[in-house]
């Protein structure tokens, strides 16, 4: 058995061959979002009573006409490979591997940026210019959503973390209220 680094590089060389490489990496995003979604999937499918063959014919079912034939083929090695488990932490590896090659490589950087609603068009692209101009390099944001920040936003980038959220403004206030003297 390899680890996640030979299985996603092995992915990797594929989709540079077939020049898929960002077809391949949003289709893995979705592949992961249905397994997440669907958790008893991965139950009924690790189960001992189902064979190996009957794995692939359930997993070419599930996926069939939503992603590429390079992607089902390596989902299906995995599967020979009974690794199909890991499936979340090898598109972690090519996903940063694309990245990582991306910023070398471009000047690229992608990062993510999470808000309480959905950002617009232009909200995102100010925060591209200005993360663009704070890093000297060409900033693409993807937008998450996520209702528990409350408001404001939270960008992960080049490995740093800039949370604007109303959670961390209000942390900020608790912490400044708790060093005012009362003398």
């Amino acid at each position: 058995m390899q680890n996640k680094e030979a299985y996603g590089r092995r992915l990797l060389l594929a989709t540079i061959e077939a020049n898929q490489v960002e077809m391949v990496r949003e289709e893995l995003k979705k592949v992961l979002a249905v397994l997440k979604k669907q958790p008893q999937f991965l139950e009924i499918f690790k189960s001992p009573t189902m064979t190996m063959s009957k794995r692939k014919e359930w997993l070419e079912a599930a996926f069939a006409g939503e992603i590429s034939q390079i992607l089902m083929e390596f989902l299906v090695f995995l599967v020979d490979e009974e690794v199909f488990d890991r499936l979340d932490e090898i598109e972690a590896f090519y996903d940063e591997t694309i990245r990582c090659c991306l910023e070398a490589d471009f000047g690229l950087v992608e990062g993510t940026v999470y808000s309480a609603i959905s950002l617009e068009n232009v909200q995102l692209e100010q925060l591209e210019a200005v993360f663009s101009k704070k890093l000297n390099k060409q900033v693409t944001f993807v937008s998450v959503v996520n209702p528990s920040l409350i408001g404001g936003y939270r960008v992960e980038v080049s490995g740093h973390v800039y949370d604007d959220t109303v959670g961390v403004k209000l942390q900020q206030l608790k912490a400044s209220l708790h060093q005012v003297n009362l003398d």
